[in-house]
């Protein structure tokens, strides 16, 4: 019998690094191991579910680095490039529009582009994949 609310959740992580280093990214209770800058989290999904990453390991002082004229030249962050429920792609819009960032100084912001210590909760609330893929995709 198949399943229609059981996925594969599939997110791909790109890392910048800074002082030599790499922020620290957890998908749940699974810390990544970024290679070559990159890191893929792999997991089942019972939908709804909900899915928490936890960034850490910046310190703002000292992980940006910027020019005399203010601009960034080197960042410790991490950007989502991609995510997928068995192998459909959430898309750009989702990706870098719906995705919000919990600072742990209590900021929000929503991007795909995270350069702080905080937390995302990505709700997949409804009960079956493809419920889930096209309300995410609208």
């Amino acid at each position: 019998m198949i399943k229609f609310n059981e996925c594969e959740l599939k997110i791909i992580f790109k890392y910048s690094k800074c002082n030599e280093k790499f922020m620290e990214v957890r998908v749940g209770d699974t810390l990544l191991d970024p290679q070559d800058g990159y890191a893929t989290y792999t997991g089942l999904l019972e939908l709804p579910a909900q899915v928490t990453i936890t960034t850490s390991g910046k310190n703002h002082r000292y992980d940006t680095k910027v020019d005399e004229s203010g601009n960034i030249y080197e960042d410790l962050a991490v950007q989502i490039e991609s995510i997928k429920l068995d192998s459909f792609d959430l898309n750009d819009k989702y990706i870098h529009q719906k995705i919000n960032i919990l600072t742990e100084s209590g900021e929000t912001h929503t991007t795909s582009y995270i350069g702080f210590n905080g937390t995302i909760n990505i709700n997949f609330d409804e009960n079956n994949v493809f419920a889930q893929i096209l309300k995410a995709n609208n």
